[in-house]
């Protein structure tokens, strides 16, 4: 009888151990929340990276706060993890990037996604100066995301 006992433990441990293998794999291999693209035509500063005029890939692994993004080249080079600062439960119909001049370089203040139902703001400062910028008439830039094919 011990015998048994002991390979039915060690078949209980077989699978135990299986499973966890096949549930770090599963979760290894989930979908990101979001995958977009985008086409920038000028140099953009998007945290502590500036992003030169290209096509780029965005990568978002889940909406759980912080929300971090991967962006890449379409070659696949990755350039930069951007974390957001906030999030809002909006997009207002838009994918795309929300570009401010800031001390004359265009910054990337926040993400709307629309697909998603929300905005992620990576630079706050804008929201302070929002009397400001509309009293001297600063443009807002924006560069559309899309879904990325999969």
């Amino acid at each position: 009888m011990g015998n048994r006992k002991q390979a039915i433990a060690t078949l209980l441990l077989g699978a135990l151990l299986a499973s966890l293998l096949f549930l770090g794999t599963a979760q290894a291999q989930e979908s990101p929340s979001y995958v977009g693209k985008f086409t920038l035509p000028y140099q953009v500063r998007w945290g502590k990276t500036i992003l030169q005029p290209g096509d780029y890939t965005l990568t978002i692994r889940s909406t759980g706060s912080p929300v971090i993004a991967l962006i890449r080249t379409v070659d696949g080079n990755a350039v930069a993890h951007v974390m957001s600062w906030a999030s809002s439960g909006s997009g207002n119909g838009l994918n795309a990037l929300l570009i401010k001049e800031k001390d004359g370089q265009r910054v990337v203040h926040s993400l709307a996604l629309a697909d998603l139902k929300m905005v992620l703001i990576y630079d706050p400062s804008p929201m302070k100066e929002k009397v400001k910028e509309a009293s001297e008439g600063h443009v807002n830039h924006t560069v559309p995301v899309m879904w990325a094919k999969k």
